[in-house]
């Protein structure tokens, strides 16, 4: 069995598709989802999306009494708001509306929006829409002849064997796991299982874990089940450390090699960083960052298979 843990990086502005005004002042709306395929919400463990929503005029008129609103998938809850311009507030509707005001020519809106994954899966879409004046309209009140555009964009929710993704919202924790029956049965041929305890951060990020096939070349002396790669991106520094549970077939690995030489971490640093066996044990179920890496909880399980909990504080390669 084996982990790749690899450094990725937070959400940026919005790179969805762009919907603009056909007449009148040159006014556009984009939306770009992370991640465009997430787990579901389970009740214990949800799972997250955020939207980078940019409003932008290109018109060499200023626009006023700009307002975005959202229509959120249907199964989603609101969870935060961020606006560089105006407020937003959640609607009556359980959607979104943001109150912009007047945007200068030249200018662009960026909101950030994050919301819970559907609990089922399926495509989930959701809708934002801005309306807006002409600026010499400005007189404290809606034009009646008002425009409107809106673009939709639309991820998928499905629970894939081997793969689980997630936004993680700053504050929050997240597990995800390649295991989304539930089962925790690590056999023959089946996809590889792992399940990952993303701990709360103070910044956003996104955080996936997926089954991958090589060319990753087990090193000598290290046990590695063939086929079966996990390939983490969950990028930052924690503590208290990330948590992974991993399932491997007795089947595989002779009992003497299992828990000596079950893992090997070859961290990705910016200095350069050895590459090590990780074969100490944590001396808690809660170790201090000078025990990591550490393993904690190697043991063969009543079905036959072995589980053990590896331990780490940052991002890198592990194996």
């Amino acid at each position: 069995m084996s982990l790749v843990l690899i450094g990725g990086a937070g959400v940026s502005g919005a790179q969805g598709s762009e919907e603009c005004a056909t007449s009148g002042p040159l006014v556009c709306v984009s939306a770009s989802a992370t991640p465009q395929t997430v787990s579901p919400s389970r009740t214990e463990s949800p799972t997250y999306i955020s939207y980078a929503v940019a409003v932008a005029n290109r018109s060499r008129n200023n626009v006023a009494h700009t307002t975005l609103t959202a229509s959120l998938p249907s199964g989603s809850s609101l969870v935060s708001t961020d606006s560089g311009v105006g407020s937003c507030a959640a609607s009556d509707s359980g959607g979104l509306v943001c109150n912009l005001g007047s945007l200068a020519s030249g200018s662009v809106a960026r909101i950030d929006v994050v919301v819970t994954a559907p609990m089922t899966e399926g495509t989930a879409v959701a809708t934002f829409a801005v309306s807006f004046d002409e600026g010499p309209n400005d007189n404290g009140s809606s034009d009646p002849k008002q425009d409107t555009i809106s673009t939709t964009e639309a991820i998928t929710v499905a629970a894939t064997s081997g793969s689980a993704s997630s936004f993680v919202p700053e504050g929050a924790s997240v597990e995800l796991s390649t295991d989304p029956t539930g089962t925790g049965v690590a056999t023959l041929g089946d996809a590889l299982l792992a399940d990952a305890m993303i701990t709360s951060s103070p910044t956003a990020l996104t955080a996936s874990i997926e089954e991958v096939a090589g060319p990753l070349k087990c090193p000598k002396g290290v046990v590695c089940r063939r086929g079966d790669w996990v390939q983490a991106t969950i990028p930052g520094i924690f503590d208290p450390p990330l948590s992974f549970t991993l399932r491997w077939d007795k089947s595989l690995i002779p009992r003497a090699l299992s828990a000596r030489k079950f893992a090997l971490l070859l961290t990705e640093c910016l200095n350069g960083c050895p590459l090590q066996i990780v074969s100490s044990r944590c001396p808690s179920a809660t170790p201090p960052q000078s025990a990591l890496p550490c393993l904690w909880n190697v043991a063969s399980e009543l079905d036959g298979d072995w589980v053990a909990t590896l331990f780490n504080n940052h991002n890198g390669f592990m194996h």
